[in-house]
Protein backbone atom coordinates (compact mmCIF):
# COMPACT_ATOMS: atom_id res chain seq x y z
CA UNK A 1 0.00 0.00 0.00
CA UNK A 2 1.28 3.41 -1.05
CA UNK A 3 0.51 5.90 1.63
CA UNK A 4 2.58 9.47 2.64
CA UNK A 5 3.94 9.73 5.72
CA UNK A 6 1.01 11.07 8.34
CA UNK A 7 1.35 14.98 9.57
CA UNK A 8 -0.50 16.58 11.66
CA UNK A 9 -2.60 19.41 9.36
CA UNK A 10 -3.89 23.15 9.96
CA UNK A 11 -6.97 21.67 12.44
CA UNK A 12 -4.71 19.82 14.40
CA UNK A 13 -5.93 16.29 12.69
CA UNK A 14 -3.81 13.65 12.89
CA UNK A 15 -3.70 13.07 8.57
CA UNK A 16 -2.83 10.39 6.21
CA UNK A 17 -3.38 9.80 2.54
CA UNK A 18 -3.00 6.52 0.56
CA UNK A 19 -3.45 4.62 -2.60
CA UNK A 20 -6.19 1.91 -2.49
CA UNK A 21 -8.12 0.57 -5.40
CA UNK A 22 -10.55 3.28 -5.74
CA UNK A 23 -7.80 6.18 -5.77
CA UNK A 24 -6.26 7.96 -2.99
CA UNK A 25 -7.71 8.26 0.07
CA UNK A 26 -7.38 11.11 3.05
CA UNK A 27 -8.21 10.01 6.79
CA UNK A 28 -7.83 11.78 10.05
CA UNK A 29 -8.70 11.30 13.27
CA UNK A 30 -8.77 14.01 16.37
CA UNK A 31 -7.72 11.72 19.03
CA UNK A 32 -8.70 8.28 19.18
CA UNK A 33 -11.74 9.51 16.74
CA UNK A 34 -12.20 9.44 13.01
CA UNK A 35 -13.24 13.30 12.41
CA UNK A 36 -12.78 12.93 8.25
CA UNK A 37 -12.27 10.74 5.54
CA UNK A 38 -12.58 11.33 1.54
CA UNK A 39 -11.75 10.34 -1.31
CA UNK A 40 -9.12 12.48 -3.00
CA UNK A 41 -9.70 13.37 -7.03
CA UNK A 42 -8.19 10.95 -9.49
CA UNK A 43 -5.57 13.02 -10.91
CA UNK A 44 -4.71 14.22 -7.05
CA UNK A 45 -1.35 13.73 -7.16
CA UNK A 46 -0.29 14.45 -3.71
CA UNK A 47 3.30 15.99 -2.66
CA UNK A 48 5.41 14.20 -0.62
CA UNK A 49 5.81 16.97 1.61
CA UNK A 50 1.93 18.38 1.61
CA UNK A 51 3.11 20.54 4.86
CA UNK A 52 6.59 21.76 5.03
CA UNK A 53 5.79 22.99 8.79
CA UNK A 54 3.50 19.83 9.80
CA UNK A 55 5.39 17.77 12.14
CA UNK A 56 5.73 14.40 11.05
CA UNK A 57 3.13 11.92 13.21
CA UNK A 58 2.79 8.08 13.88
CA UNK A 59 -0.71 6.04 13.49
CA UNK A 60 -1.24 3.82 16.08
CA UNK A 61 -1.89 0.15 15.91
CA UNK A 62 -5.47 0.85 15.39
CA UNK A 63 -5.20 3.45 13.24
CA UNK A 64 -2.94 1.40 10.87
CA UNK A 65 -5.90 -1.27 10.95
CA UNK A 66 -8.29 1.17 10.05
CA UNK A 67 -6.36 1.84 6.92
CA UNK A 68 -5.96 -1.41 6.20
CA UNK A 69 -9.23 -2.34 6.14
CA UNK A 70 -10.45 0.86 4.12
CA UNK A 71 -8.23 -0.34 1.26
CA UNK A 72 -9.22 -4.16 1.96
CA UNK A 73 -12.68 -2.91 1.70
CA UNK A 74 -11.86 -0.49 -1.62
CA UNK A 75 -10.21 -4.07 -2.77
CA UNK A 76 -14.10 -5.78 -2.23
CA UNK A 77 -13.47 -7.31 1.38
CA UNK A 78 -16.72 -7.00 3.26
CA UNK A 79 -15.63 -4.72 6.05
CA UNK A 80 -17.97 -3.41 8.88
CA UNK A 81 -17.12 0.01 9.73
CA UNK A 82 -20.38 0.00 12.64
CA UNK A 83 -18.24 0.22 15.94
CA UNK A 84 -15.54 2.55 14.49
CA UNK A 85 -15.73 5.67 16.90
CA UNK A 86 -16.16 9.06 15.21
CA UNK A 87 -15.93 12.11 16.07
CA UNK A 88 -19.08 14.33 15.16
CA UNK A 89 -17.72 17.97 15.76
CA UNK A 90 -19.91 20.34 15.90
CA UNK A 91 -22.89 18.27 14.56
CA UNK A 92 -26.77 18.89 16.11
CA UNK A 93 -27.92 16.18 18.01
CA UNK A 94 -30.66 15.34 15.30
CA UNK A 95 -27.61 15.20 13.04
CA UNK A 96 -25.63 12.94 15.01
CA UNK A 97 -28.38 10.66 15.72
CA UNK A 98 -29.12 10.64 11.67
CA UNK A 99 -25.80 9.49 11.15
CA UNK A 100 -25.42 7.22 13.88
CA UNK A 101 -28.36 5.22 12.65
CA UNK A 102 -26.35 5.61 8.91
CA UNK A 103 -23.62 4.21 10.76
CA UNK A 104 -25.40 0.75 11.29
CA UNK A 105 -26.73 0.09 8.24
CA UNK A 106 -24.96 -3.23 7.13
CA UNK A 107 -22.35 -3.48 3.97
CA UNK A 108 -24.64 -4.57 0.93
CA UNK A 109 -27.59 -2.91 2.23
CA UNK A 110 -29.67 0.36 1.52
CA UNK A 111 -32.15 2.52 3.28
CA UNK A 112 -34.34 5.42 1.36
CA UNK A 113 -33.72 8.88 3.26
CA UNK A 114 -37.09 8.69 4.56
CA UNK A 115 -36.17 5.32 6.52
CA UNK A 116 -33.49 6.93 7.65
CA UNK A 117 -35.37 9.60 8.94
CA UNK A 118 -37.49 7.07 10.93
CA UNK A 119 -33.82 5.36 12.43
CA UNK A 120 -33.09 8.61 13.94
CA UNK A 121 -36.61 9.06 15.45
CA UNK A 122 -38.20 11.96 13.15
CA UNK A 123 -40.24 9.94 9.94
CA UNK A 124 -40.95 13.53 8.42
CA UNK A 125 -36.92 14.76 8.03
CA UNK A 126 -36.48 13.28 5.04
CA UNK A 127 -35.09 16.05 3.59
CA UNK A 128 -33.02 16.72 6.87
CA UNK A 129 -31.60 13.48 5.75
CA UNK A 130 -30.28 14.27 2.83
CA UNK A 131 -28.70 17.73 3.96
CA UNK A 132 -27.12 15.51 6.61
CA UNK A 133 -25.75 12.72 4.38
CA UNK A 134 -24.42 16.12 1.76
CA UNK A 135 -22.69 17.59 5.06
CA UNK A 136 -21.08 13.72 5.73
CA UNK A 137 -17.14 14.15 6.59
CA UNK A 138 -16.52 10.18 6.94
CA UNK A 139 -18.04 8.58 3.89
CA UNK A 140 -17.81 4.57 4.52
CA UNK A 141 -17.42 5.03 7.65
CA UNK A 142 -20.68 7.02 8.13
CA UNK A 143 -21.37 4.84 4.49
CA UNK A 144 -23.93 7.85 2.97
CA UNK A 145 -23.88 6.04 -0.17
CA UNK A 146 -26.21 3.12 1.32
CA UNK A 147 -29.01 5.77 1.47
CA UNK A 148 -30.89 6.41 -1.29
CA UNK A 149 -34.19 8.32 -2.49
CA UNK A 150 -37.45 6.79 -2.60
CA UNK A 151 -38.52 4.91 -5.33
CA UNK A 152 -35.06 3.14 -5.99
CA UNK A 153 -33.69 6.44 -7.38
CA UNK A 154 -29.74 6.77 -6.48
CA UNK A 155 -30.18 10.14 -4.99
CA UNK A 156 -26.78 12.56 -4.98
CA UNK A 157 -23.28 11.43 -3.57
CA UNK A 158 -20.87 14.05 -2.81
CA UNK A 159 -17.47 12.94 -4.43
CA UNK A 160 -15.33 14.07 -7.26
CA UNK A 161 -17.24 11.36 -9.43
CA UNK A 162 -20.94 12.23 -8.05
CA UNK A 163 -23.23 9.69 -8.64
CA UNK A 164 -21.33 7.64 -10.48
CA UNK A 165 -18.89 6.88 -7.41
CA UNK A 166 -21.68 6.27 -5.49
CA UNK A 167 -23.15 3.36 -7.93
CA UNK A 168 -19.75 2.13 -8.01
CA UNK A 169 -19.40 1.55 -4.59
CA UNK A 170 -22.78 -0.02 -4.37
CA UNK A 171 -21.88 -2.38 -6.86
CA UNK A 172 -18.41 -3.57 -5.25
CA UNK A 173 -20.99 -4.57 -2.11
CA UNK A 174 -23.45 -6.03 -4.10
CA UNK A 175 -24.26 -7.40 -7.43
CA UNK A 176 -27.67 -5.13 -6.99
CA UNK A 177 -28.86 -2.58 -4.02
CA UNK A 178 -31.18 -4.51 -1.57
CA UNK A 179 -33.94 -2.71 0.87
CA UNK A 180 -32.71 -2.70 4.19
CA UNK A 181 -32.79 -5.93 5.83
CA UNK A 182 -32.72 -8.02 3.42
CA UNK A 183 -29.02 -9.31 3.83
CA UNK A 184 -26.68 -9.66 0.26
CA UNK A 185 -25.11 -12.65 1.21
CA UNK A 186 -24.00 -15.29 3.94
CA UNK A 187 -20.83 -14.76 3.58
CA UNK A 188 -18.24 -13.39 6.86
CA UNK A 189 -17.20 -9.66 7.11
CA UNK A 190 -14.27 -8.45 8.88
CA UNK A 191 -15.26 -6.65 12.00
CA UNK A 192 -13.35 -3.23 13.23
CA UNK A 193 -13.49 -2.92 16.94
CA UNK A 194 -14.42 0.13 19.03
Amino acid sequence: MKSISPIIDADNQLTVCFETKLGMAQLSWKGHQVSRFRWLAKQYQPDTEPYDVAPVAELTQNQQELVQDIVDYAAGTRIDFSQVEVDFGEATPFRRRIWEACQQIPHGEVVTYGQLARLAGQPAAARAVGSAMANNQIPIIIPCHRVIAAGNKIGGFTNPDGVRFKERLLQLESNRALPFGVPVSASKSKRRPK
